[in-house]
Parts: structure tokens; sequence; C-alpha cells
């Protein structure tokens, strides 16, 4: 397929349209927000409310983040709707997982710039949330955006930003935040200084963190969980009153603890560890006023993420490196074509990875050296067609080259589309009905085309360059509600509830196999297993007043191998959250509770792996929390997690959450 067979046609269909006031709908975007107080979102790369998306979107906001002291991934997450974290409570093994899916089904974005590395047993990305703004997080296949690996979903984190920090016309102004943790004893402390002078703003921010072992509901110390991290930002944004912007920004966090060679076992060697991290991004903006045509964005970007692991016993050295360089153009145009009023979202992606692994110095082929490089060309268009119906249509084609060196060159070449089609209508005022048929892909990572090697004493890995890419076939009905002065002038309330069957085609599984008569005995190869279907359901509901809130986030998850007929692994077991607070505006004070109630998950594969996770019992935990303004300037933050000590395991997890903690945190902004 050649590239001028995709450009062709969308530059065509632009010429052909005129631009419009359709754009008055994103343009406004933000004055409406104001005005019902919704939250605008971008995650799927165009402006608009949350209210009106097409697909289950949740947001973690800056407030959010600071009231929920959020230490890691964990935390960042907890609670929300489709979302878990696989491979914790260890820090350095933690994976974002939408949907039971994971290890490379889930694209994660910092600033636009994708997080690709992919091993097993360890973490896919390593930030400190006390740098971030928010995040957002899109359930559900979305490769026609955003390419591979969008099969389970999309995280966007968003780093923060000078001019969001300083008031008003402020020129220079910071935050100083010291926390505690009691279960694990850990010490945070965090400096954030802003500054602008006319159009330019500065920002740098560094954490540091550090803890012991943590204990479980039952007083056992789990070993190798201490961390000692450091993180730092730097940006600097250019915001002329004109169409331009710019922002520069530069991420680092490292990590110098101890773990186990499979971070997210109970059992293995011991290791140290050290993570390092660096995210480089430069994002330009193009947004005329009044244009319709453009509203620009473009990323050039380069994550470096490195593993080094030595092992203490045997001396061992390990190495993993990933480094991805990438550029995200995409512009969004509201044009009037027969009548109708379309906003199309269209852009190109392209990315390299590069892949190096060593043990001991010498080439390491459990991480074999190699590359993948990456096209894919984009257009999605939403059609307006009244005030209350709305189609959108969309296409992404992705070519992929994957090679790796050892005796010879050994290569892969895949060529994808990824179409979607979603039809969304108004049925009252606040509530908005969506049916949608996506198709997604995940192609397989480097590691599982190439893994060689031993992979434990007595069995040895064997690459397969044969792997076809996984294929995803969603369909999906949604509802999103919100609705004011419900009962009385100044509530409100929002409802999302998503029903969805994601038929998977190819999946990917790691295959070990002990003794037996054939070539593949004790061995290990990552294989295409026939089919796989996920069905579920999400809801969550939040009702607010002045003087108190309430919500409940719900999810129900079930995942099949339809060939083998038999349960999947790393499935989530069914969860409802239940959460409050009452509020007393007048002294800035807010108290509440949140209730967690987890069922049993027995629905597990037959395996032969002894550190598998068995069944998972069901379990309530009760966490309580207070927020107070001691001062304008000054924010006590108190919470109380796993309040009776209960001790519990997740489902995707092996090793057991952490029992009762205090968690104290001082803020000061000036």
């Amino acid at each position: 397929m050649k590239t001028r067979h995709v450009l062709l046609p969308a530059l065509t269909y632009c010429l052909l349209v005129v631009p419009s006031a359709a754009g008055a709908e994103d343009a406004a975007s933000a004055e409406q927000a104001a005005a019902l107080d919704d939250v605008v979102v971008t995650i799927s790369r165009r402006e608009q409310l949350q209210s009106e998306a097409v697909a289950p979107i949740s947001v973690v906001d800056r407030q959010a983040i600071e009231q929920g002291q959020t230490r890691d991934l964990e935390d960042l997450f907890e609670g929300l709707p489709g979302v878990t974290i696989s491979g914790g409570p260890r820090r350095d093994a933690l994976m974002p997982t939408i949907r039971g899916l994971t290890d490379g089904r889930v694209v994660v974005r910092i600033d636009g710039a994708r997080q690709n590395l992919q091993i097993r047993h360890r973490g896919q990305t390593f930030l400190d949330p006390n740098l971030l703004q928010r995040v957002e997080v899109l359930r559900g296949p979305a490769s026609t955006l955003f390419g591979s690996g969008a099969i389970g979903g999309v995280v966007d984190f968003r780093t923060r930003d000078p001019f969001q920090l300083l008031d008003g016309d402020a020129h220079f102004g910071g935050r100083a935040l010291l926390g505690y943790q009691s279960n694990a004893d850990e010490g945070i402390g965090a400096v954030t200084l802003a500054g602008r002078s006319g159009d330019v703003g500065l920002l740098g921010s560094v954490t540091r963190s550090q803890s012991d072992d943590f204990e479980d509901g039952d007083g056992v110390v789990e070993p190798f969980s201490a961390m000692d991290t450091v993180s730092g930002l730097l940006k600097a944004s250019w915001r002329p009153q004109g169409p331009h912007r710019l922002t520069a920004t530069y991420l680092d966090y490292a990590d110098d603890s101890p773990s186990r060679v499979t971070a997210d076992r109970p059992r293995g060697d011991a290791v140290r560890r050290l993570t390092r991290q660096r995210t480089g991004t430069v994002q330009y903006g193009f947004a005329p006023s009044g244009s319709g045509f453009w509203d620009l964005d473009a990323t050039v970007y380069l994550t470096d993420l490195a593993l080094d692991g030595r092992e203490r016993d045997s001396g061992n050295r390990n190495e993993s490196e990933l480094r991805t360089t990438g550029l995200d153009v995409f512009n969004v145009s509201n044009l009037e074509w027969a009548g109708q009023l379309h906003q199309l979202s269209y852009g190109v992606e392209l990315y390299r990875d590069e892949q190096i692994g060593r043990e001991n110095g010498q080439p390491d082929p459990g991480f074999a050296s190699s590359e993948q490089d990456t096209v894919g060309l984009f257009l999605q268009d939403r059609i307006l067609l009244g005030e209350a119906l709305a189609v959108t249509l969309g296409a992404r084609f992705d070519r992929i080259r994957q090679s790796a060196e050892r005796d010879g060159t050994e290569t892969s070449r895949f060529n994808e589309w990824s179409p979607q089609a979603t039809v969304s209508y108004r049925l009252l005022d606040g509530l908005r009905a969506y049916v949608s048929y996506a198709e997604a892909f995940r192609a397989p990572n480097l590691r599982e085309l190439f893994v060689a090697g031993e992979h434990f004493p007595g069995n040895t890995y064997l690459p397969n360059p044969e792997l076809e890419p996984e294929r995803a076939r969603n369909k999906e009905l949604g509802l999103n509600w919100l609705r004011h002065r419900l009962w009385t002038a100044d509530d409100r309330l929002r409802a999302q509830l998503s029903v969805f069957q994601n038929d998977i085609e190819d999946f990917l599984e790691q295959v070990v196999r002990g003794d037996g008569a054939d070539s593949l005995s004790n061995t290990t190869r990552f294989e295409n297993v026939e089919d796989a279907r996920l069905r579920g359901v999400e809801v969550s509901v939040r009702y607010d007043q002045s003087r108190f809130y309430l919500g409940l986030n719900g999810s129900l998850l079930r995942g099949d191998d339809e060939g083998a007929d038999e349960p999947l692994e790393g499935m989530p077991a069914d969860f409802v959250r239940l959460y409050g607070a009452w509020k007393w505006p007048s002294q800035a004070l807010e108290a509440g509770m949140r209730l967690d109630l987890v069922a049993r998950q027995d629905r597990l594969p037959p395996t032969t792996d002894p550190d598998a996770p068995g069944p998972a019992p069901g379990y309530a935990e009760t966490d309580l929390f207070l927020s107070a303004a001691l001062h304008p300037a000054l924010q006590l933050e108190l919470a109380m997690d796993n309040v009776f000590d209960r001790r519990f395991r997740q489902a995707t997890n092996l090793i057991n959450n952490p029992g009762r903690n205090l968690r104290v945190q001082l803020a000061y902004r000036f």
C-alpha cells in the first residue's frame, strides 16, 4: 500500500469542503465546561466535553492527585471502572490494565510520547504523580487514532505547566510538599517552582521518596518492596497572543531499589535494580482564532527507559534498554460540506523502537537487540446531522517493520488497517447514547518475536518470527448523562454506562512446555492462541451538591479463550466502589470514605506454573480521608487506607496488598 493512496483521498476530501462555524462547538468547549461544570477531554485527539464523548473516558485531575496523596500508578487509577493495575504492589512491576488487557495492549503516552517497553515481570512506564497535571483514560479499542497496542485502551499522562501553576498575573510562584506514609515508613518531599515573563513560562520540579518494605494485613513483611526514587521535571512554555504555542519538556525518573528478578512474584533471586526513564518532548500548536480549518498539534519526542539489575547472590548483571523516537502530527478541521458539519481529525505518526539487551556485558538473547519502525496515517470524520445525531467514521493504516541481527538478519513486516464507526444520539438534554464498532490490533513486540536463550534451568526460549498480530473487533453500547439542578439549584448528576464485547483473533500468550515427545519439549515461546472473547459492563455514577457528594464505580468482566474453551488468565475480579464525602465550604474542609467490594475470582485457566495466581478470595476494603485548608496557602491531607487492616490480594497480582496505612501530607503554595 503506497502512502499516497491514503493521503490523496484525505487531501481531496479536505479541499472539497469549506471551513465553517462548526468549530464553534470545540472552540467554546472550555466556556461550556465552566458554565455546565463539565470536563474538557482531549484524549480522542480533539477537544470535547466529557459528557459528549462517544467512548468511555475517565479523568484524574490535579485535585484528585493531591487529595489522594497519590504515590504510584496503583494510587492513580484505583477505583476507576474497567481499570486496574497488574504486577503490583511492587512499584517496579506496575502496569495499567484496561478491561483485562495489559502488557502492550494499552497505549501509554506522556505529553504525547509513547511508552513502548514490554518485558514480562516489569513495569512499562515510570513517573511520579506529583509531576502530573492530569490523566485521561480511554477504555476500549482505539487503534484508529493510536495504532498498534490500543486494543484495551489508551492512558494519556499530562505533566504540570507553569501557566497552570501560577495564579492570575503572578510572575513567580511555587509549591512545597512534605508527606509520610506509616506502613512502609515512607517519606516524601517535593518542590515545584514556576515563573513567567511575558509570553514565556518556566517550571522546575523535583520529588524524592524513600520507603522500607511494606507489611500486608497479617503483618507479614513483603521482602524487596522498599523504594528510593528521585523524579524531576523541567518545562518551558511559550504562549503568545497569536495562534502559535510551543512547549519543551524533560521528565526524568530514577529508582535504585532492591527487588526480585521477577519483580511481580513473591519468590525469585534478589536483585538490585536501577530503573532510569527519561522522556523529552517538543510540542508545537497552531490554532488561529476564528479558523475552522486549523487546530494543529505536532510532537517530537524521545523516550529512553533502561533497567540495570545485579543479582545479589550470583553477581549476574542484566541490562535492558528501549529507546523510542517519534513524531506525531495531527490537525482538527471543522468544515461544512453538502449542508452537513464535519469535524475531521487526521494526521501521521512515525516512531522507531530500538531495543538493546546485555547479560554480563554480552548480548542477551532474552532481550535481543532489535528495532521496529512504524508509520501510521489516520483520518476520522465526525458528521453532525442536526443537533441530536452524529456519525463518526474513521480508519488508520499502519506499516510496521521489525528486525533483529543475530547469525543473520531476521525481519517481520505487518500492514494493518483499523476502521471504526460510531453513531451517537442525544436522547434527552444531557443524555447521549452511542453504539460503536472498532477494529484494533497489536503487532507482536520485539521480545515476543526474537526472544531466545534460557528461560529457567531445563527450559529454553524459542523465537517465533512467524507470529501474527492480535486483531480485535469491539462492539459497544454506551450512555453518557450529565444533569444539573436535578433536585436542588446547585446539584449535578453525572453517569456513564458501557456494555461491550471485544473479540480478539490470534491472541498472544507465552506457552511453557514441560517434558514431552515432540520438538517443543521443555521450551517456552510466544504463540497465537485460537480466539479470545472479552465481555463486560462498566458503570460510573456521581451526585454532587455544595455540601456533599456520593458516587459509585463498578465493572464486571469475563474473558475466555474460545478455542480451548477455558478462561483467559489475568482477568480482574468484579468490583464495586462506593464513595462519598461531606463538605464544609466555609471552613474549606472535606471528610469522606471509600468502600471497595471485590468478588472472588476463581475463573482461571489450567497451568503448570507453580507461581501462577490461584483463586483470589473476595474482600471488602475501607479507606477514610480528610482534606483541610489550614490557611489559604497551606493544605493538609490525611487518610487511612485499609482501615480494618484486611489481608487481601488483587486477582491480577501474586503479592498481597499493604495493610493499614496512615497517610499525611502538607502542601504550601506561594
